[in-house]
């Protein structure tokens, strides 16, 4: 265990029993503070046609707190823990690595102030960006370490500006620097970078929302994001929707991915019915030959988890190649179960083209524990080659407080 990082949660609760050292500011900031987190099981299954098959367990989750307001500062911190607790396979090819075992991390430490509808925040963080988010999707999430501005001042306008200097994985304890993690990630040459800039604007009311984004990975490529949605109601609890998303990216600075040409498009429409859903959805991506990866759309910081329209639990046109995608989805709402079925098709110009079906299925069972959920997560994975090929469980029983 690492001693820094209970100094660090201990130092939040010492403040709280120390009203006459810090003064009746920093005693009230404490009791208007806020604390939550949740507990999760999790077992993951990953079974393949021309390898050895995968499982993991895992139990861990998240402890939060964030004082109230000290003068115009706010100070928080968030602990993170994966444990195995020794159930996995002694044998490591047997065991899938994504969940993380014995990790225990300071995921975030920071501290905010705000003044005139404008947060300042800098430290360790979660960020809720396109194509930099928690991905909160094992048992602990992405975060990142670096500075973040959030103003409000514009009536229903919310702009961003985000740098970051390193990311720490879902399953890892450690904070690597983002050039690092984008070049090992992509297999070139392994190097250090000055970090990564996100400006974005997102605009919304009633049932249109604009938003705008540019991200500047330092000394590999720059995308620049526009996506539109607009939902309006026609007749009863019938409630069509559209949607448009274009992505453009291309190399910068020293170039350490080689040339970087890439086009995303993509269009989205269904309607809203009650309490089901059912959504059509269609990608493309222009195949640019000679370019790094034949003129796939980038997403160092993303496994699926970015608002591309036809993402799946797994299959994706990230990082992948140029070429096509199609998915149709249906949701539905019962009383205490959140119903998510999906079918999606990949026809890329040199990778493998894939199909995925997916099944989401989220059970209430607040009556029995206030914030206890169950979930199943289903996706199945074929292609004409079986190495592609494989069908992913995965199971979470948990507790948010």
């Amino acid at each position: 265990m690492n001693v820094k990082k209970y100094v660090g949660l201990g130092l939040v609760a010492s403040i709280g029993f120390n009203g006459t050292a810090f003064g009746e500011g920093i005693e009230a900031a404490i009791e208007e503070g806020t604390v939550d987190g949740n507990i999760r099981a999790y077992y993951n299954t990953r079974d393949y046609d021309t390898k050895m098959d995968e499982a993991a367990f895992s139990l861990g989750g998240a402890l939060r707190a964030e004082t109230g307001k000290i003068g115009v500062f706010k100070m928080g911190l968030g602990y993170y823990t994966a444990q195995d607790l020794g159930t996995n396979s002694s044998d490591p090819a047997k065991v899938n690595k994504r969940l993380g075992s014995d990790i225990e991390v300071l995921g975030e430490a920071y501290i905010s102030a705000s003044a005139a509808d404008t947060v300042l925040t800098i430290g360790r963080q979660r960020l809720s960006t396109p194509f930099a988010n928690s991905g909160d999707a094992f048992v602990i999430p992405f975060s990142f370490e670096g500075g973040s501005i959030k103003n409000k001042g514009i009536s229903n306008l919310t702009i961003e500006l985000n740098h970051i200097n390193t990311i720490k994985n879902r399953n890892s304890d450690e904070f690597i620097d983002v050039g690092k993690w984008s070049t090992g990630r992509y297999g070139v040459d392994v190097a250090s970078t000055s970090g990564t800039t996100i400006l974005g604007a997102v605009y919304s009311v009633d049932g249109i929302k604009l938003q705008g984004w540019v991200y500047d990975h330092a000394d590999l490529f720059t995308s620049i994001y526009l996506q539109g949605n607009y939902s309006f109601p026609v007749s009863g609890t019938v409630k069509p929707f559209v949607a448009a998303q274009i992505v453009s990216q291309g190399e910068t600075g020293d170039e350490l991915l080689g040339e970087v040409d890439s086009t995303l498009w993509g269009v989205q429409g269904g309607a809203g019915f009650g309490k089901s859903k059912l959504t059509l959805a269609y990608t493309t991506v222009a195949e640019k030959s000679g370019t790094f990866k034949n003129g796939a759309f980038l997403a160092p910081y993303s496994f699926s988890t970015s608002p591309i329209f036809t993402n799946n639990m797994l299959a994706t046109v990230e990082n992948v190649d140029a070429g096509d995608a199609i998915k149709l989805t249906f949701n539905h709402s019962f009383a205490k179960v959140k119903l998510k079925l999906s079918y999606a098709e990949f026809d890329f110009d040199t990778a493998v083209d894939r199909e995925a079906i997916d099944v989401d299925v989220i059970y209430n069972l607040g009556d029995v524990v206030k914030g206890l959920t169950a979930r199943w997560r289903f996706e199945s994975i074929t292609a004409d080659i079986d190495s592609v090929e494989q069908i992913n469980n995965r199971f979470q029983l948990q507790l948010k407080f």
